[in-house]
C-alpha cells in the first residue's frame, strides 16, 4: 500500500495532487483543511489536533475520516503519521507539505524524512518534482535533458550512468560537494550507492509511473 502523507506546509495544487499515485491519504492535523480545499478528504487525520479543532464544524467536515488524537509531545505530527501508516500496512509513502513556515520546522521535517528513509521507501513531492530516497540502486526512465539532482543524506559514495556529468565511485557530502542540477542525456539513468544515501530529484510527470517504471 502507498500512502500520501500531507504536512502543514505549502501543498501542491489540486491537479497535481490528483495525478500522484497513492492508495490512501494520511493528513497531519491542520493540513486536512488544505486537502479538503483541494477536493481530497483524507482517510486518516492524526496529531494533537489543535489546528484541526481550531476551526468550527471540523467533525461535520471530516465525517468520513478516521480521526486519531495523539497528544504525545515527544514526536511530531509527521512522525505520528508515518508510524500510523507503518502500523497499518503502508509500505511506501509520498510526502507533501514538507516545505513552508519557519525554516527550522522544514529542516526538522527533513531530519525525520532522512531517519525513516533508512527503514522504508519514502518520496517527497514539491513543485512538480519528486525526491526519492535511494540507499542502494535506482534505474529510472528519463527524457533527454531532464534535470536530475542528487542530494547526499548527508554523505554518499556512488556511481552513475546516463548523466551528463557522471560520477564514478565518488563522494557527495553536504557542506562539501552536492550534485544538484545534473542532466540525463538519454532515456535511462542508473544510480548505484556504495555507501550512504542520496535523495534523487526528477520530474514527477514524465512518461513513467511514480515508481520509475514506464506508463
Amino acid at each position: 500500500m502507498r500512502a500520501l502523507v500531507s504536512l502543514s506546509g505549502v501543498l501542491p495544487a489540486s491537479g497535481e495532487l490528483q495525478r500522484l499515485r497513492y492508495d490512501t491519504v494520511i493528513a497531519a492535523d491542520g493540513s486536512a483543511w488544505q486537502l479538503l480545499e483541494r477536493g481530497i478528504v483524507p482517510h486518516v487525520i492524526i496529531g494533537d489536533l489543535d489546528s484541526l479543532h481550531s476551526i468550527p464544524n471540523a467533525a461535520a467536515a471530516f465525517r468520513g475520516s478516521h480521526i486519531v488524537h495523539l497528544s504525545d509531545q515527544d514526536s511530531t505530527d509527521f512522525e505520528k503519521a508515518l508510524r500510523f501508516g507503518i502500523e497499518h500496512g503502508v509500505g511506501e509513502f509520498i510526502v507533501v507539505g514538507m516545505n513552508g513556515g519557519e525554516l527550522e520546522h522544514t529542516l526538522n521535517n527533513w531530519s525525520i524524512f532522512l531517519r525513516y528513509s533508512q527503514q522504508l521507501p519514502l518520496e517527497v513531492f514539491d513543485a512538480g518534482r519528486i525526491g526519492r530516497a535511494v540507499n542502494s540502486s535506482l534505474v529510472l526512465r528519463t527524457t533527454p535533458g531532464e534535470i536530475i539532482s542528487l542530494i547526499p543524506q548527508p554523505r554518499a559514495r556512488l556511481t552513475t550512468r546516463g548523466l551528463v556529468w557522471e560520477l564514478s565511485d565518488e563522494i557527495l557530502e553536504l557542506g562539501k560537494r552536492e550534485g544538484a542540477r545534473n542532466q540525463a542525456y538519454g532515456d535511462r539513468i542508473e544510480i548505484h550507492i556504495h555507501e550512504g544515501s542520496v535523495l534523487v530529484f526528477f520530474d514527477a510527470f514524465s512518461l513513467r509511473r511514480a515508481d520509475g517504471k514506464p506508463e
